[in-house]
C-alpha cells in the first residue's frame, strides 16, 4: 500500500486476517529469534493512523515494543516470543537494540521506545480528536495519569480507564466497558508479559483502533518516575537512571540480562557459523 508520497506503508488487513509489514524500510528484523519491525516513527504512524481509519473494518492493532528485557523473556518462554513475534507492528526500544544492528550489520532505522512514541501517537490524536482507554498502573498512579494527560493533551478524549490489578472476573467487566467507550487507542501498561498477553488475548473481542503495550508509560506521565536529563538519554544511557531510581526492582534486568544479551551478540558477531549451528540445534534459528 503506498501513500501520495510513494512510500509504502503496512497494510491494512480485513478483519480476521494478520498484518503484514512492508518490506520497505529494511523491513523485520528477528534479533534471536525475536521480532523487530526496522521502520520509522512516521512510517509507524501512518500505520496506527490506518488502523484508527479502518477500525470497523478490521480487528484491533496490536502494537508491541521490543527491547533487551522482551529479548529475555521470550527466550525463556516460546509462547510470550510468539505473542510478540505475531504482533502487527514491533518496535525497536532501546539502545541495546541499536547495539544489536550495529554488531549485526543491520542498523536500527530509528529508536522508538514508548516512553517518546506513545507521547507522540497522543499528540497526534489530539489534533484527529481520537479517544483512549487506560489500563494498567496503581490505582493512584492511572488517576493522576489521566489528570496529566488533560494538561498535556487538552483536546485529547480519555473515555476511560481502570487500574492494572484485576482478577479474571474483572476483565469481563474491563472487557465490557472499553466496548462501551468504543476508544480509538488502548494503552495496556501492565508490564512485560502480562500485557502482552492481555493484548493477544483480547483484541478479537475488543471494539477498539489499536492496542499498545506501554509497560512502565503511567509511572512517567504521572511523575511517579522520572525520565533521565535529556543528554543521558541522547548516550542511550537511560537504563543507567532507571537502576539508580529503582536498584531493587532493576538488579536483575542490569546485570544478568544485559550481560546475557551482550555476551550472546558477540558470539553471533565473531562465531556466525557455531552461532547458528547451536541455535539450529536449540530449535531457535531464524
Amino acid at each position: 500500500m503506498m501513500d501520495h508520497e510513494g512510500i509504502s506503508l503496512p497494510t491494512i488487513a480485513k478483519q480476521g486476517e494478520t498484518m503484514m509489514m512492508p518490506a520497505s524500510n529494511s523491513g523485520t528484523l528477528f534479533l534471536l529469534g525475536v521480532r523487530v519491525d526496522n521502520i520509522t516513527g512516521e512510517t509507524a504512524m501512518k500505520f496506527i493512523h490506518n488502523c484508527v481509519a479502518n477500525r470497523r473494518e478490521r480487528l484491533a492493532g496490536k502494537v508491541f515494543f521490543t527491547n533487551v528485557h522482551t529479548i529475555h523473556l521470550a527466550r525463556k518462554e516460546a509462547s510470550f516470543k510468539q505473542i510478540v513475534n505475531g504482533g502487527d507492528i514491533v518496535l525497536a526500544d532501546g539502545s541495546g537494540l541499536k547495539l544489536a544492528g550495529r554488531l549485526l550489520n543491520e542498523p536500527i532505522l530509528e529508536n522508538l521506545n514508548g516512553t517518546d512514541f506513545v507521547p507522540a501517537v497522543l499528540r497526534r490524536g489530539e489534533i484527529h480528536r481520537w479517544s483512549v482507554y487506560l489500563l494498567g498502573g496503581r490505582p493512584d498512579v492511572i488517576q493522576k495519569c489521566r489528570e496529566r494527560l488533560r494538561e498535556m493533551f487538552p483536546a485529547l478524549r480519555i473515555v476511560g480507564s481502570h487500574h492494572g490489578h484485576f482478577s479474571s472476573e474483572d476483565e469481563e467487566v474491563i472487557i465490557r466497558e472499553i466496548n462501551a467507550a468504543k476508544p480509538d487507542i488502548v494503552l495496556v501498561a501492565l508490564g512485560s508479559p502480562l500485557q502482552e498477553q492481555w493484548i493477544s488475548r483480547n483484541t478479537d473481542r475488543l471494539h477498539a483502533g489499536v492496542c499498545f503495550g506501554v509497560g512502565g508509560l503511567f509511572d512517567f506521565i504521572s511523575g511517579q518516575r522520572k525520565r533521565a536529563p535529556s543528554w543521558l538519554r541522547s548516550l542511550g544511557l537511560e537504563w543507567v537512571y532507571r537502576f539508580l531510581q529503582d536498584p531493587q526492582a532493576k538488579w536483575n534486568r542490569v546485570f544478568v540480562e544485559i550481560p546475557v544479551f551482550v555476551a550472546i551478540l558477540l558470539a553471533k558477531w565473531l562465531f556466525p557459523k557455531r552461532f547458528h549451528e547451536a541455535m539450529i540445534r536449540n530449535g531457535q534459528a531464524r
